[in-house]
């Protein structure tokens, strides 16, 4: 049977604190009643006490007096015949109960007189110049039950409210813990269904936040990792849909520069021209681009190598410099002074670099008119620059407008793209190479250009000429 969090701790407090109050205030009710009995007595015995030593007589307006002043009912004798009694009926009184002294006065067992019941004790009475009698004392249960309930009821009611008071404060305790625990719950069946958005986090700094701090994070890792295995299943199929028909488009492209190199050799030097050059450059280009292709996903083949950035940049222009001219975009680049080696793969940094100048020019020369009113011509800027002596940054910006809202937040993912005849592989690649490469990618805005940054760690020259000095 289901047993929820808030009677587990509401129950148990209460039952608790319920047994404690009440034994509490049942012992409160006992002492009470002693006391109240320990009064009457005491007051009983001083009067008793005040008639021993006193020789006024005791008239019916005395015995009256002394009954309005302790509640309690005197009578003097010790027959029918010679009683003096403050009451009318005497009824059934034990006359012949042994007295007791005034000192040792305790109520005594109840006897019934004229329909009422009355706590019954004798004690011995001895007045200067008189023969010692019997003082027969009756107390009105009535009285003493009167008594006995006002000084009891208080702290019984004093209980009863500290019990509604406790089963209201378990109830807002317990309210506190499990209404935590219930958002809690329901957010961990909302992740089994596959909802990883995170959680509110409550108010208060306690271990239900820490939980549920703890509880955003594993969100958040499991929508990574959701991310990571839609990604990974995306190129899953990509490589068994398209890895057959790239490496036939690529048989194809290398057959075609192969074609016009052999048709370069047969020609005349007078007769070629510069268009055979760059068909062979393009094709060039998309062979690289398809093997690129066919690697997607897997590590850098081969070891890595010490390769000179500004060589991979120098390298690769002459493949985009016609596709840049076609549409009148121009192409900045100086080659820097100093050294920029890094270690790694020279197919895949070529791959990269191409995917970002691409990019570059393709964004440059989607510009609105709007924007070109302004005065500023489409162009691609390439920097290569050194941020300390451990990285080197590789800059590709571009004068186009940035890429869409809607796909910021997935840019570097595979198959974003808000290009109609986009892929969404060229950033994909780049960053995977980066990555490879030890490095990252990233990319923002800076005065009106869209900028795409690749961090790289380089290779100490110095040190690799001593090592090499020292074999």
């Amino acid at each position: 049977m289901r047993w929820p969090l808030r009677n587990q701790i509401m129950f148990p407090m209460i039952g608790v604190m319920l047994v404690t109050l009440l034994a509490v205030s049942a012992l409160n009710a006992n002492l009470s009643g002693r006391r109240v009995k320990l009064q009457i007595e005491r007051q009983l015995r001083g009067v008793t006490s005040t008639l021993s030593n006193s020789n006024f007589p005791l008239t019916p307006a005395v015995r009256r007096q002394m009954s309005g002043l302790t509640g309690a009912e005197f009578v003097v004798g010790e027959s029918p015949a010679g009683l003096i009694s403050s009451l009318d009926r005497i009824g059934d009184l034990p006359l012949q109960t042994k007295p007791q002294p005034p000192a040792a006065l305790r109520l005594g067992p109840t006897v019934q007189i004229s329909g009422q019941r009355y706590f019954h004790t004798v004690v011995e009475l001895r007045r200067r110049g008189e023969a010692p009698a019997s003082l027969h004392i009756v107390y009105p249960e009535r009285s003493y039950r009167d008594a006995l309930q006002q000084a009891a009821l208080p702290p019984l009611a004093i209980g009863a409210v500290a019990v509604l008071l406790v089963v209201a404060f378990a109830a807002a305790i317990a309210s506190r813990v499990a209404d935590p625990l219930g958002r809690l719950q329901r957010q961990v069946g909302r992740m089994a269904d596959g909802n990883f958005i995170s959680m509110p986090l409550p108010d208060r700094n306690d271990e239900v936040r820490d939980l549920s701090e703890s509880v955003n994070r594993m969100a958040d890792l499991l929508s990574r990792y959701e991310d990571e295995v839609r990604q990974s299943e995306r190129l899953r199929t990509l490589g068994q849909l398209g890895g057959g028909i790239a490496h036939q488009m690529r048989n194809a492209a290398t057959g075609s520069r192969l074609a016009i190199e052999m048709h370069q050799r047969d020609c005349r030097p007078e007769e070629t021209c510069d268009c055979l050059a760059v068909a062979k450059r393009q094709l060039t280009l998309m062979e690289k681009q398809l093997q690129r292709f066919l690697r997607l996903g897997k590590p850098c083949a081969g070891p890595l190598r010490d390769i000179d950035l500004a060589a991979v940049v120098d390298g690769c222009l002459p493949f985009v410099a016609p596709y840049a001219r076609h549409l009148h975009v121009a192409l900045q680049w100086e080659t820097p002074d100093g050294s920029f080696v890094v270690a790694g793969d020279p197919d895949a940094l070529e791959q990269m670099f191409l995917n970002l100048v691409l990019n570059g020019i393709e964004a440059a020369a989607h510009r609105d008119a709007a924007a070109r009113s302004i005065g500023q011509s489409d162009k691609v800027v390439i920097t290569l620059a050194r941020r300390d002596a451990k990285w080197i940054v590789l800059t590709v910006a571009d004068t186009g407008p940035g890429p869409n809202d809607s796909v910021r937040p997935q840019l570097f993912e595979p198959f974003v793209s808000a290009k109609p005849d986009g892929t969404g592989l060229g950033l994909a690649v780049g960053r995977e190479v980066a990555e490879q490469h030890g490095g990252e990618i990233r990319w923002h805005r800076r005065d009106k250009m869209t900028c795409f940054q690749v961090e790289l760690p380089a290779v100490c020259v110095e040190k690799t000429r001593v090592e090499i000095a020292g074999r």
